[in-house]
């Protein structure tokens, strides 16, 4: 799947965090009173942060997701789920170059 549902919540959560946030500093805040020129840069540090928390909740949604499915599946829910990689060439290529040492 090239979509999955965590993606969906952090995308939907960034859009509404970013849009709150834009209002909240074109109408409330005096960044640039503060910070003076340095106000824009504060602004988008504080927006990268909001954007991240957006992005790990839609990680932490999925991850809830891929827990209850194995609990479904019958695994006991005090483990932790293991997820297979879906790549492990680099770890395979690491593996090869300690070996030949």
């Amino acid at each position: 799947r090239w979509v999955s549902p965590g993606s969906v919540v952090a995308l939907l959560i960034w859009m509404l965090a970013s849009a709150a946030f834009a209002f909240y500093v074109a109408n409330f805040s005096t960044y640039n009173k503060t910070y003076g020129t340095l106000a824009g840069v504060i602004v988008f540090l504080v927006w990268l942060w909001v954007s991240n928390i957006a992005i790990l909740l839609g990680l932490e949604f999925d991850a809830e997701m891929a827990r209850q499915r194995a609990i479904a599946g019958g695994m006991n829910p005090e483990e932790e789920p293991y997820v297979p990689p879906r790549d492990t060439r680099a770890w395979d290529e690491q593996d090869m170059r300690e070996a030949q040492q």
